[in-house]
């Protein structure tokens, strides 16, 4: 196995864009972000290249921990309500997995990986571990198996959107984005101490701002007004709700509902084949059943930490 240190833009483009099991969450787009919003982040992703002609890759941010005299660099692969771990360009081997976490190791990195539901590998024994969910809809059949599959509570809360004059439509301006950032400001308010993470106004920007294609917001509208959004990842057959709002005095229009349904829609169109909503927390039963009842199944994953 040879390491490679700084993997090329090339290198790193075409192992996340050949693995079906890649999300948006190992692009490059991803790790740039993060480092241009957060001054303390530098990139620190490493390549793997096998003799078999296999290309793996894991995505790392580094940052700086501990005090002025005694600052250590830790790892961790990805962050901020993400998947992260290995992903890779060919056959994938519980040989090569060790090679990979034996080099880690071997470096006295301090490592911490958010795993990946949709790329199968086990993190090794040197890990502290932790089993995560999240929950994902299938999207290989009809729209009307799919409208079947979805609860009869759902669908009643759908039509009663349409119906109350909820549209939902893709933001396009700098006004859609302040708008949407108007909503997040007021569900941070509603969720109080509940608050998993926060995600700064400037990470959201530097998302939405540059219109890549992998990166969309949805808005539902009421009357012109915006009072909910969803920002959706999407990538290679995958997409993901990565982060999503609503008005609270607007609850009993059920836009969340119909902006999921909309989307769900236009993955269909895009031959996405796997809706994912997210993870949603341990103590977050109300917004897990919210997935559940669009007929999507749990996908499990783990996070782990590596032990020194």
């Amino acid at each position: 196995m040879n390491v490679i240190e700084n993997p090329s833009m090339e290198f790193w483009e075409e192992v996340v864009t050949q693995c079906e099991g890649a999300t948006f969450y190992h692009s490059p787009l991803w790790s740039k972000v993060l480092a241009e919003t957060y001054s303390n982040y530098m990139i620190l992703t490493k390549g793997f290249l096998f003799d078999d002609g296999t290309k793996a890759l894991l995505p790392l941010i580094g940052y700086k921990r501990g005090s002025f005299f005694r600052k250590t660099t830790r790892l961790k692969s990805m962050g901020f309500g993400s998947y992260g771990g290995l992903v890779a360009s060919g056959s994938w081997s519980d040989e090569k997995n060790e090679q990979v976490f034996s080099w880690l190791k071997s470096r006295s990195a301090r490592v911490y990986v958010d795993g990946n539901p949709f790329f199968a590998y086990d993190l090794p024994e040197c890990f502290s571990k932790q089993q995560q969910s999240t929950y994902a809809l299938r999207l290989n059949k009809q729209t009307e198996e799919i409208w079947k599959g979805i609860s009869a509570g759902h669908r009643k809360s759908i039509k009663k959107a349409t119906r109350m004059g909820v549209t939902v439509r893709k933001a396009t301006s700098p006004d859609d984005y302040r708008a949407y950032l108007a909503v997040y400001e007021d569900t941070l308010k509603r969720w109080g101490n509940k608050t998993i993470i926060t995600f700064p106004r400037e990470l959201i920007l530097k998302l939405l701002e540059p219109k890549q294609e992998a990166v969309t917001l949805w808005l539902a509208v009421l009357d012109d007004k915006v009072i909910a959004g969803v920002i959706m990842f999407y990538w290679n057959a995958l997409c993901f709700g990565w982060h999503g709002c609503s008005l609270t005095d607007f609850s009993s229009h059920h836009p969340n509902n119909l902006l999921h349904w909309n989307m769900i829609q236009d993955a269909r169109e895009r031959k996405v084949q796997l809706y994912d909503f997210g993870p949603s927390g341990a103590e977050q039963k109300g917004v897990e059943n919210f997935k559940r009842h669009f007929g999507a199944e749990q996908f499990l994953f783990t996070k782990g930490k590596m032990k020194y």
